[in-house]
């Protein structure tokens, strides 16, 4: 039984079956490569041997009664692979059309918390002989970087894969992930906030060794019988002793963080401070159930050529990228910053930010902070657009790395008695707080991942889409991964939010375009005397 700590119970409790807090990745699959070629009962049996090493997908939640204390996670004795597992086929042709179909029906309905909180849909029928997993998992239980890691472990390195109920590999697999990270070196979304993602490497790896330990020798996974309310109760005691002090130390955190916020202020060399509050109102609309889903793919040359050329950084040139579009987006909508609606308001992205430390504390939970970026839509060059959003970015990094609004946001978690934080947090929910509020009006986030080829059941991995959850305020989410030179990107939308979520996927290429082509043409312009001064600017 493991209480659950930091920022995770939030999404416990923010979590609604209109706006379930659910994070996925849609993944395409040539069989091709596969010795024997697809078979369902061949993707079975490696889930069957690998899911077991899987400690977090073991688990379900248990909540303590009468909310004395946040939920619990506890082994699962009823769990079988068949309830998480689902078999699926397109309807003809099979093609983007049809499978975004699919993935939005899978994100729009939430999971079942009576038992562990996953679920895959493998899905047959896509054009060219191709297959697709959507897998599923409550954000509780991982961030991005962390479901990075989580997938690398049910993947191989090669088609003939591994020998079952072998951690070793598994650990390997999720240690090169991380070391894939091709983006700024580990310093983008979701891995901007300074610390390394190697303890995550270092505690998934551990988590499947110990649970690989009960696969050997022909001995399987068995779960103890679910506590009683007893048992939970008398677990979550020492934690209710101890909640004065957890307060105390939430009202010290604050206290910090207020001095910070004002010693920011006061400072003359740093940028104004930024409240994330008081976003436009492009989006903002009450959440539906239903979702709306597409992909884009783009090259990760040309992002590192503008990342080099301008001084910038990747993370920088993703959400110059989604600027561009959505500007353009917005505009074919009748909906850009800067006109009779939105007088010279520029959207704000909210930018999810890593915090994991070196510690072996950090499982795979969230351990996530955020920072506030505007987005310049207003502007209509694009390489303008670029230079802002990379000033605004580093400007809100280091107001975010100053204030710490991580470790704050844990400290409440901590310090709040859960039966309060649920239902203050439904309350806002149901009167649509923070969407009146308006920190932001999209969600981007970039994860770093592998840049080899993986493979599932023999399978090579063709694409890797993640998606990430809407919540009320918040109707549109951009989720963006590297992987094998390409980064491939996920759009999870309310669908009656944000129109034509597919001519935005497709507008997101076209922009990546436009702005090597503007590069190209402001880089013509320099002297030869400037471009040697800006060479050797960069290189130095």
């Amino acid at each position: 039984m493991q209480r659950m700590s930091g920022i995770d119970p939030m999404f416990v409790y923010s979590d609604t079956p209109v706006t379930p807090m659910e994070v996925a990745y849609t993944c395409v699959f040539d069989p091709a490569t596969a010795p024997g070629g697809y078979s369902f009962g061949a993707v079975r049996a490696v889930l069957a041997d690998r899911v077991p090493t899987m400690l977090p997908l073991l688990r379900r939640m248990m909540p303590v009664p009468l909310g004395l204390d946040h939920p619990r996670w506890v082994d699962d004795p009823g769990f079988d692979l068949d309830n998480h597992l689902r078999r699926a086929a397109l309807p003809a042709p099979g093609g983007d059309v049809e499978l975004r179909a699919k993935v939005a029906e899978v994100m729009g309905r939430p999971l079942d918390h009576s038992q562990p909180p996953w679920e895959m849909h493998m899905v047959e029928g896509l054009a060219g002989g191709r297959v697709a997993l959507i897998a599923k998992v409550h954000h509780s239980v991982i961030d991005g970087v962390a479901g990075v890691q989580l997938m690398a472990q049910l993947l191989d390195f090669s088609p003939e894969g591994r020998p079952a109920d072998t951690a070793d590999t598994a650990a390997a697999a999720a240690s090169a992930a991380d070391g894939g990270a091709t983006a700024d070196g580990g310093t983008t979304g979701e891995a901007t906030g300074g610390a390394t993602t190697t303890a995550a490497s270092a505690t998934t790896a551990a988590s499947a060794t110990t649970a690989a330990s009960a696969t050997t020798a022909g001995v399987r996974w068995r779960a103890p019988s679910l506590p009683s309310s007893v048992q939970l109760v008398a677990h979550a005691i020492p934690s209710v002793v101890t909640s004065p002090i957890r307060a105390f130390g939430a009202l010290r955190e604050i206290g910090k963080t207020a001095i910070r916020m004002a010693q920011r202020a006061l400072d003359e060399e740093t940028p104004p401070l930024s409240i994330p509050l008081g976003a436009p109102a492009t989006f903002e609309t009450p959440v539906g159930a239903a979702r709306s889903v597409a992909f884009a793919e783009l090259g990760l040359g040309p992002v590192r050529e503008l990342k080099e050329r301008f001084g910038v950084t990747i993370n920088d040139v993703i959400l110059a990228v989604c600027s561009g579009a959505l500007r353009a987006h917005l505009a074919k909508h009748d909906y850009l910053a800067g006109s009779d609606q939105e007088p010279g308001s520029p959207l704000v992205a909210v930018v999810p930010i890593s915090v994991r430390s070196d510690s072996p504390e950090d499982d795979l939970g969230n351990r996530l902070s955020a920072m506030f970026v505007p987005l310049a839509n207003d502007l209509p060059d694009p390489i303008d657009r670029l230079r802002s959003i990379a000033a605004a970015s580093a400007s809100a990094k280091a107001q975010e790395r100053a204030v710490g609004y991580g470790p704050m946001a844990s400290a409440l978690s901590e310090a709040v008695p859960p039966v309060l934080a649920r239902r203050v947090i439904r309350m806002g929910i149901s009167m649509g707080a923070l969407r009146r509020a308006r920190a932001g009006n999209l969600m981007i986030s970039n994860v770093p991942g592998p840049d080899f080829p993986l493979y599932f059941a023999g399978m090579q991995m063709m694409a890797a889409y993640p998606l990430g959850p809407v919540v009320d305020g918040v109707a549109l989410n951009i989720t963006v991964q590297s992987y094998n030179d390409t980064l491939f990107v996920g759009l999870n939308a309310c669908a009656s939010a944000v129109p034509d979520l597919s001519g935005l996927a497709c507008s997101i290429v076209n922009e990546l375009a436009h702005m090597t082509e503007a590069a190209e043409h402001a880089y013509n312009r320099m002297g030869s005397i400037e471009r040697r001064a800006r060479s050797a600017r960069l290189a130095s």
